[in-house]
């Protein structure tokens, strides 16, 4: 298939015969154009009143001439609601895309958002009047702000589309779009302020080839950027920034492409990265803000799981085919070696330097040291370069650059296995869950009781094969955790004894939060995280209030819908009789038979679970779990863990008084326990039968 030929165009405002009168120039000398998409505010600020512009509504329904088949957002006006309410009868083919989605326009899936963030409206404290109606069931663009609504339909299609996004139209830029930009940035750009981390998200989500938006005074092409690897190739995206077609210096308003559909083009072709591509701007800002956090005091929480790749590493050491190999690196003999704080690094272009190196992953914290020496067998340098920081919190944070594009090679980042014997230590191949899954230790895993980088500290019971700990970012007092001892994947990849061990503390937190009046919720979230050697499973847990707890499984419902995954599989409470062995084979069956299917599971306190079983590719929000636990809790402003830092002194307070608590309760305490295991036993009857 040929290129297709479209146009772009600013704010209209309003001058539809400015705009056309224009189009049909630029489309005699060079189109036919096969299309125009107008982003930013397109009726004018005439038309922002309950009486429509009649010479605009005459112009549309025919009277004018519109050259290219013009497509638009940004329909900001009260009168814009009656305008296109006469457009299905126009002659000319002016078209308003809607209110947000995606859409395909002549081979081109183009993705689109209407409006502009305003945080009362945004966050539901102003809502806006609803809009009204227009013909064919679109909501009609006299809305200038857009919703979490509009937001969440957007995601919801974009998590759908089984193809590329060629085109992302906004009327505004994101936020922190000139991150990593060296030298000046564009005249009246405000970059502490300009754009909407909305809009950031999205492009992140849509990775897409092409990002068109209004919303700025000022015309601009960002040089084109790097989405990471996962895992069908990196993709590049070019950012064009339009000015309004009536700017006073004339900046540019119209920008014109030719896009060979993404559908038909070979996928190697996708994964090219252009001369001067650099890293998402969005990535790095996120690293950036982050260290800012840590260097702030911030506690990093080694009980949450962080997003990581979900891409099977690469043996990336060499330079690559007809390349040089990599250089040694001799690094500081002066730095005493910590593999705890140290990082490996594949795939390292071979002319970067140990300062090309600490610049790169300077990102994650304060590198102290960068070497990568020759093999003593037989001379050849190694291909891992192994990369150090002051502090063992930094070095996981560089595990989050796994798979970034480092001057056009995505590197490969794991914990070091430098000075360990990494006895047992998986790096992906085999194993439910993507490594680790034959339940062996793997180092760095923040859930494997052996490892240094676990917070031992935050235990709180231990049993044969399951231990409870208290969360280090806690929504409530007594929020804690269920995880299996040995490195398992998954609930339902876990041994008869092991699930059925995580049964009876279930039944037993249960009977604990009874007797505080509230009533247990709980959640697991499978996915892969390669970076830790695979997932090591962990399951939440909260009491509520019983007017809470009746609605918990609505709130996750609402929270999954408004994340594009509207459809959870209700599987009722365990039969009072029926052992966990039923429930396991039950909830195995209910993520699709395979126990390295990533899923989420939500249980109730009625004894019920809500269950979604994730397709490859499909991207569950990493913090829906947290965000409805702090919606039931009451405490909404707790779901980022980044909120719940305490000194360690708060946290051994909090954990000795969780002991107290649940010593009455605790499955470890044994017969002459004061209700051990009779709190094990009773509630939904999962318990009966175990040991």
């Amino acid at each position: 298939m040929s290129a297709v030929k479209v146009l772009f165009s600013g704010a209209i405002e309003g001058d539809l015969p400015g705009l056309f009168k224009k189009v049909e120039a630029v489309n005699k000398k060079n189109g036919p154009f096969e299309a125009l998409f107008c982003v930013g505010q397109f009726f004018g600020p005439g038309d922002d009143t309950a009486e429509p512009n009649d010479a605009l509504v005459a112009y549309v329904t025919g009277e004018g001439s519109i050259p290219v088949p013009t497509y638009f957002i940004g329909g900001f006006g009260a009168g814009s609601s009656t305008i296109l309410t006469a457009l299905p009868a126009a002659k000319a083919p002016l078209k308003y895309l809607g209110r947000s989605g995606v859409t395909t326009i002549n081979g081109l899936n183009v993705a689109f958002l209407d409006g502009v963030y305003n945080h009362p409206v945004f966050t539901g404290k102003a809502p806006q009047p609803p809009p009204a109606p227009t013909p064919g069931g679109r909501d009609s663009a006299s809305c200038p702000h857009y919703t979490k609504d509009d937001v969440a339909l957007l995601k919801s299609q974009l998590q759908a589309l089984q193809g590329e996004v060629d085109v992302l139209l906004t009327c505004e830029w994101p936020r922190g779009l000139t991150t990593g930009i060296q030298g000046p940035l564009p005249e009246g750009y405000r970059p502490a302020s300009s754009g909407s981390n909305v809009v950031s998200e999205l492009v992140a989500l849509a990775r897409p080839r092409y990002h068109i938006a209004g919303g700025e005074a000022l015309h601009y092409a960002r040089p084109p950027f790097s989405h990471r690897d996962l895992g069908a190739g990196i993709r590049v995206t070019r950012f064009v920034g339009l000015a309004p077609a009536g700017h006073p210096g004339k900046a540019k308003s119209l920008h014109a492409l030719g896009l060979v559909p993404a559908a038909v083009m070979e996928p190697e072709s996708l994964s090219l990265a252009p001369e001067g591509c650099a890293p998402s701007p969005f990535e790095l800002r996120q690293a950036k803000r982050e260290q800012e956090e840590m260097a702030a005091g911030g506690e990093f929480n080694r009980w949450q799981q962080q997003p990581g790749a979900k891409k099977q590493r690469r043996d990336g050491g060499g330079g690559g085919a007809g390349g040089p190999g990599p250089q040694a690196l001799a690094g500081r003999p002066d730095v005493p070696r910590d593999p705890v704080c140290t990082v490996a690094v594949r795939n390292v272009p071979w002319v970067a330097s140990e300062e090309d190196i600490a610049a790169f992953f300077g990102q994650a914290g304060q590198v102290v040291n960068v070497w990568r020496g020759t093999n003593k067998t037989d001379g050849r340098v190694q291909g891992v370069t192994q990369v150090q920081f002051a502090s063992r919190e930094e070095a996981e944070r560089a595990l989050q650059l796994h798979n970034c594009d480092f001057n056009g090679r995505q590197v490969a980042v794991e914990p070091s296995r430098a000075g360990t014997s990494n006895a047992g230590r998986r790096t992906g191949e085999g194993g439910a869950g993507g490594g680790g899954g034959d339940g062996k230790p793997v180092d760095g895993c923040w859930f494997c009781l052996g490892s240094v980088a676990a917070d031992t500290e935050l235990v709180a019971s231990v049993g044969e094969e399951v231990y409870l700990a208290v969360d280090k970012g806690p929504i409530t007092s007594e929020h804690v955790l269920l995880v299996p001892i040995d490195h398992h994947p998954a609930s339902v990849a876990l041994s008869p004894t092991c699930f059925a061990e995580m049964e009876r503390y279930l039944s037993a937190l249960r009977s604990m939060f009874a007797s505080l009046g509230r009533e247990l919720v709980a959640f697991e979230r499978h996915l892969s995280l390669r970076s830790k050697g695979g997932n090591h499973c962990h399951i939440n847990v909260i009491g509520v209030p019983p007017a809470a707890a009746a609605r918990a499984g609505e709130a996750f419902r609402a929270a999954a819908a408004r994340a594009g995954f509207p459809q959870l599989e209700l599987l009722p409470p365990p039969t009072r009789g029926s052992g966990p062995e039923e429930l396991q084979r039950a909830l195995l069956q209910a993520v699709g038979g395979e126990p390295d299917t990533e899923y989420f599971l939500a249980l109730l306190p009625d004894g019920s679970r809500l269950v979604r079983p994730l397709a490859r590719g499909e991207r569950w929000p990493m913090a829906l779990g947290r965000e409805v636990f702090a919606e039931l809790a009451g405490v909404p402003e707790r779901a980022s863990w980044k909120q719940c830092s305490s000194s360690p002194e708060e946290e051994r307070q909090r954990v000795d008084r969780f002991k107290q608590l649940f010593k009455p309760y605790d499955v470890m305490a044994g017969e002459g326990g004061e209700g051990g295991e009779a709190g094990a036993m009773e509630a939904d009857g999962a318990g009966e039968g175990v040991r």
